[in-house]
C-alpha cells in the first residue's frame, strides 16, 4: 500500500508552527552547537583553572599554565623527551646544540630544524631578545645553575628546573616531572610506559650478570668530554656498568660524580679492559696517540663508540634505556644469545617515538662514525 501525502494545509500549519518555535529557540540564544551560553550570570559549564603549581626538581613551587603552549629548554636531552612524550610541536625554543649535532632527530621530525636557538651549545648562555621573542609560557631548565635561572625569571618567565639526570632514578623522575608540564593523560601514560619498560630493561641485564664476580667483570674507562675526562661513582655511567656486568675503573678508584679529568698515566696504571667513548672522535684520538698503546683496550681493538641516535645513550638521554643491555651483550655476548640489539632499538624507537627504523638507520645508531 502507497502512503499518501500530508494534505496542502495541514502541511502549511506545520511549516509555521516549525518556524515559530525555531525564532523562539533563537530569540533566547539556544540555537547554538556545543555548551550552552551563559545569558543569565549563572555558570553552567565553569571553565577550569588557568594556572596550576608544580614542584621541579630543584624543591621549588612554580606557577606554570594549566596546559603550557609554548615551551624552551636550554638542555638538548630534555628536548628529546618531550619528543618521546609527545609534545614536540609545543617547543617554541631549543639550545643550538639540538640543531647542530645527532642530524637523526631532525630527521626524524623535520620541523625540529626550523626552531629557534634561545640557549648556546654550552646549556648556559642564554639570548634575552631570541628568548623572548618566542613568547614562552616556560622555560624547561637544567638545575644547578641559580644564575641562569634567576635570569630567565626576572624576564617574566617560570623556570622549572629539571636536575642532571646523574642516574638513573633521577632521569626517571625527571621523565615523569616533564610529562606533568606537559599537563595531558597521554604524556603521563607514555612518561609511565618508558619507566617500565627502562626497569624491565635494566631486569633483563641484571639478570645475566648479578651473580658475576669482579674477577669476571672486565674494567670499563668512559671518556666523556675527551680522552681524559671521565664518570664516577654515583654517576649513570656507574650504573649502567655494573647492570651491564662490567666495573667502571674509574669508580673502583675513588673518582666521584661526573665530568672529572684524570691523567693518562693513571688511566694506564688502571690498564682497563674496554673503553667506552661518548663521542667517536674520541676513540679515533686515542687509537692515534702512541700514549695509549700500552693499555690493554687499545692492544685488544676493545675502543668502542657508544651507540648513539636522537641523543647519546650512554649520559644523561631518554635513550639510555638501551644502554644496559648493549653494555651486557657486549662485555658478554655469550651471557646474552637471546639478546638481539638491533630489535631492541627498532622497538624502542617504534613505541616511543612511532618511527620505523630502516636497516642502515640500526647500523648508524650501533656505530657511529666521526661525522
Amino acid at each position: 500500500m502507497s502512503e499518501k501525502p500530508f494534505p496542502p494545509r495541514r502541511v502549511a500549519a506545520a511549516m509555521v508552527a516549525a518556524l515559530l518555535a525555531l525564532l523562539a529557540l533563537v530569540a533566547c540564544g539556544g540555537a547554538t552547537t556545543g555548551p550552552s551560553r551563559n545569558t543569565t550570570g549563572s555558570s553552567a559549564s565553569p571553565a577550569g583553572p588557568t594556572t596550576r603549581t608544580v614542584v621541579d626538581m630543584a624543591g621549588n613551587s612554580v606557577t606554570i599554565p594549566a596546559r603550557p603552549e609554548r615551551i624552551v629548554t636550554n638542555y638538548p636531552a630534555v628536548t628529546q623527551i618531550v619528543f618521546m612524550l609527545g609534545g614536540i610541536r609545543r617547543m617554541a625554543g631549543v639550545p643550538l646544540s639540538n640543531l647542530t649535532t645527532l642530524p637523526l632527530f631532525k630527521k626524524i621530525y623535520p620541523p625540529l630544524a626550523d626552531l629557534p636557538a634561545a640557549f648556546g651549545s654550552d646549556t648556559t648562555s642564554v639570548n634575552a631578545e631570541t628568548l623572548l621573542a618566542q613568547k614562552p609560557d616556560l622555560v624547561l631548565l637544567s638545575a644547578g645553575n641559580s644564575s641562569l635561572t634567576k635570569k630567565i625569571i626576572d624576564l617574566g618567565i617560570p623556570a622549572v628546573q629539571i636536575a642532571g639526570f646523574s642516574n638513573a632514578e633521577q632521569l626517571k623522575s625527571g621523565v615523569t616531572l616533564i610529562a606533568s608540564v606537559l599537563g595531558d593523560q597521554d604524556a603521563a601514560n607514555r612518561a609511565k610506559q618508558y619507566v617500565d619498560y627502562y626497569d624491565d630493561a635494566v631486569r633483563r641485564a641484571q639478570d645475566g650478570t648479578r651473580d658475576l664476580t669482579d674477577a669476571q667483570r672486565p674494567k670499563v674507562y668512559y671518556t666523556a668530554n675527551n680522552p681524559l675526562n671521565t664518570e664516577g661513582k654515583g654517576s649513570i655511567i656507574d650504573s649502567w656498568a655494573r647492570t651491564g656486568g662490567g666495573r667502571n675503573i674509574a669508580a673502583d678508584n675513588g673518582v666521584q660524580g661526573t665530568f672529572k679529568d684524570v691523567a693518562l698515566e693513571t688511566i694506564a696504571s688502571w690498564n682497563p679492559d674496554v673503553i667506552v667513548c661518548r663521542d667517536p672522535s674520541t676513540c679515533n684520538e686515542i687509537r692515534k696517540d702512541d700514549r695509549w698503546s700500552t693499555v690493554a683496550a687499545v692492544r685488544n681493538n676493545r675502543v668502542l663508540p657508544n651507540p648513539r641516535g636522537v641523543f647519546v645513550w650512554a649520559a644523561r638521554s631518554a635513550e639510555a634505556a638501551l644502554q644496559p643491555l648493549w653494555v651486557a651483550k657486549t662485555l658478554h655476548p655469550d651471557r646474552f644469545q637471546d639478546v638481539d640489539i638491533s630489535h631492541e632499538v627498532k622497538t624502542f624507537y617504534s613505541t616511543f617515538y612511532s618511527y620505523n627504523l630502516t636497516d642502515a638507520e640500526v647500523n648508524e645508531i650501533l656505530n657511529p662514525v666521526v661525522s
